[in-house]
């Protein structure tokens, strides 16, 4: 009795250590960055500085790719490209406002997501998931809002931090995330969300232990999940078919025999991928020519565009994506570590490491590397709040280089002057 007490008291103390200086602060910050930034005023936007124009060069030459590449894919351009606009005008209107607005912003936002995100979970199924919301995906919004968010809490607690305490909250945090998207029975966007805050707790410098204890933990899941699939029974939220497009994956990695019902069924869009990717060859069978998207690839223009691009423009066009894409991120990283401020380079380094990823497992989903989840594949898969919200976050790393550019000018005319 007397155990059970304490424990009771140790959680009660945690809990209230948790509200006190996590959760009543951040709910107040809403408040409080809505005064300021309406005190910012025309204050708000940056005018000094310029943008990397590498980066904005690499971002428009994605952009058109993507765009040219969703046209073959589905022969329907026109409202993907006033997505590309709005999303460009977005993303040059965000960079070219002050890091310390998206500071300001983010709980606000975050809070929105939240709800809209919790809003999806009352709507009716769309194929078996909870993701849509009228005509958008929250989840695309809520990457962008997750990254801007945790930026601000890491930098924010920088200086006052007991690590392993904030390794614990700043964990929770991202596990809610993970949470809402699992109920969404959205689970690459799951595994994202949790590896962005994983990344950027670790580029924060959190407790290694922590750090340690989690990976050894998450290893050891992957590996049983892999040995045994069917253990996600016991964990609410998995569905059937999630479970079954890891035991496809095991056999076609494993180059084992699918059965008939196998290959119409889970395995199709798989096999028909790599079929797409295998005959393309070197220089591909030419723009608009895919044989696998005129019937066979049912998500030819979303999650599988990479077969069509693979098919079409065969291993060169499949290489230059992936350079263009690598370039976006070593770009993106170059900023972060020339930012001048801490909650930019972490902002920096969230947005290029969720790029990074979301193309690494769309590439790796679409040669089978990576068991079959839908996740879009940026600047090229079809949906217009994903291609938005792309260009939007790109916004964010001009943001932070335009702020570092503002700052080492001001060095050297002080210099100089």
């Amino acid at each position: 009795m007397e155990n059970e007490n304490t424990a009771k008291g140790l959680i009660g103390s945690a809990a209230k250590t948790v509200w006190e200086k996590y959760l009543w602060p951040e709910l107040k910050q809403i408040g409080i960055g809505l005064a300021n930034m309406f005190k910012m005023g025309p204050g708000i936007i940056n005018r000094s500085g310029r943008i990397d124009f590498t980066y904005f060069l690499i971002v428009i030459g994605l952009t058109a790719f993507g765009l040219i590449t969703h046209y073959s894919a589905s022969y329907e351009n026109k409202s993907q490209l006033i997505f590309a606009l709005a999303g460009i005008v977005m993303m040059l209107a965000i960079a070219h406002l002050k890091t310390d607005a998206y500071k300001e912003f983010s709980a606000l936002f975050l809070c929105i997501c939240v709800i809209l995100l919790l809003i999806v979970l009352t709507r009716g199924e769309y194929n078996g998931t909870r993701r849509r919301l009228v005509f958008f995906q929250p989840s695309e919004v809520a990457k962008v809002a997750f990254i801007m968010y945790l930026a601000y809490l890491l930098d924010k607690y920088k200086k006052t931090r007991t690590k392993t305490s904030q390794f614990a909250v700043f964990f929770s945090f991202t596990l809610c995330f993970v949470a809402l998207l699992l109920l969404e029975s959205h689970l690459s966007g799951a595994i994202l969300f949790f590896c962005i805050g994983y990344s950027m707790m670790w580029y924060a410098g959190l407790s290694k232990k922590g750090f340690i204890i989690i990976t050894a933990m998450i290893v050891a899941g992957v590996l049983l999940i892999v040995w045994q699939p069917r253990i996600l029974d016991l964990i609410p939220g998995f569905k059937d078919y999630q479970i079954s497009r890891i035991e496809i994956w095991k056999k076609i990695l494993g180059n084992r025999e699918l059965t008939l019902i196998e290959r119409r069924d889970a395995a199709r869009q798989s096999l028909q991928s790599l079929y797409g990717i295998g005959s393309g060859g070197i220089f591909g069978v030419g723009f608009g020519n895919s044989g696998q998207k005129v019937s066979n690839l049912a998500e030819k223009a979303n999650d599988f565009i990479f077969a069509v691009l693979a098919e079409e423009g065969g291993f060169i066009a499949s290489i230059f994506m992936l350079i263009l894409f690598g370039a976006l991120t070593v770009r993106g990283f170059k900023i972060a570590l020339n930012s001048k401020t801490y909650f930019g380079s972490l902002l920096a380094l969230g947005v290029s490491t969720q790029m990074a990823l979301q193309v690494l497992i769309n590439v790796g989903v679409a040669t089978s590397l990576l068991p079959n989840t839908g996740i879009s594949l940026p600047f090229f898969s079809g949906g217009g709040t994903s291609l938005i919200f792309s260009l939007a976050s790109m916004g964010l790393v001009l943001g932070v280089s335009k702020e570092s550019n503002n700052t080492k000018t001001e060095v050297k005319k002080n210099a100089e002057g």
